[in-house]
């Protein structure tokens, strides 16, 4: 099995603390990308998140980065 994780380096949702903990659960073919400034709030369209910080990119190019780098690691990119 293969595991991407995708996240916003301005995420200010995801519990971080959580998030390294479970990895020790993930599979070797675990796969971590950065978007760089993006938030929890840009890889959708449903409104501001309580705690997110502000994205320093647009949702557009937040999302497009996303869509990239779940192509390249299906390896169809």
């Amino acid at each position: 099995m293969r595991v991407l994780s995708l996240y916003g380096t301005a995420d200010g949702v995801l519990n971080f603390e959580k998030y390294e903990a479970a990895k020790i659960n993930y599979p070797d073919a675990f796969e971590e990308v950065k978007i760089e400034g993006g938030n929890h709030a840009g890889f959708g369209y449903y409104g501001e998140q309580k705690k997110d910080k502000t994205s320093k990119i647009s949702k557009e190019e937040q999302q497009e980065l996303t869509v990239k780098e779940i192509f390249k690691t299906l390896g169809e990119y």
